[in-house]
């Protein structure tokens, strides 16, 4: 095989797996698309500060797009095997007002500007990774926020949040399991911990 031929198939190598890794990084249409809604509605509800209800409409937001409870058992890591049922429904109870809470905390720092996805990534199937930016007119670049999404074919639940790099989640494992080391592993001092800091968060964003 002579030279030309041998650089002609390097070429054509080299193109094919480009575009090989091109398929594979493409993004995920309906799940941005997805998550373009989910962040216009939320940011809707939370902007209509007249609202007496609004509180009320973002817990529902929350309960009908969020999968807290598998976030809640993820958040309890190696205990969630090792506590009672019991002990894990009211953890699991106590999580999803904590989690609202924290939410609309988060996003309603940003009620005023605009978000728009930029990307997805496919993590793997029916687990994807939807990455967009919040701009803000006063800020000098762009905040990055990250929705990782479970589901398919329009159908999608939100598991967490990433906000500049961060993994709400993974953050918040890191804080309980510290709490937990340091009371005994006790999960109900763990529920009793997050219902305190629920009322306080609520009670800051009154």
């Amino acid at each position: 095989m002579g030279s030309f031929a041998l650089a002609r198939r390097a070429v054509l190598g080299l193109i094919a797996a480009v575009l090989s890794f091109t398929a594979v990084q493409a993004g995920n249409p309906d799940a941005e698309a997805f998550a373009q809604r989910l962040a216009d509605e939320g940011v809707a509800i939370l902007r209509d500060t007249a609202d007496p209800n609004r509180r009320a409409k973002f817990r529902d937001f929350v309960t009908q797009y969020a999968d807290a409870r598998r976030t809640a058992l993820f958040t309890l890591g190696a205990y969630a095997r090792t506590t009672s049922d019991s002990d894990k429904e009211a953890f699991i109870v106590a999580f999803k007002e904590y989690a609202t809470a924290v939410y609309e905390s988060r996003l309603d720092q940003y009620r005023g500007q605009t978000l728009k996805v930029t990307g997805s990534i496919e993590n793997k199937p029916g687990d994807i990774t939807v990455t967009t930016v919040i701009v803000d007119p006063n800020a000098r670049q762009p905040i990055r926020v990250a929705f990782r999404l479970l589901g398919g074919n329009g159908s999608y639940r939100f598991v967490d949040i990433q906000v500049e790099g961060i993994w709400l989640s993974i953050d918040q494992r890191d804080q309980f399991g510290a709490f937990l080391s340091q009371n005994g592993g006790s999960v109900p001092a763990l529920t009793a911990h997050l219902n305190r800091q629920t009322q306080q968060i609520m009670a800051s964003g009154r």
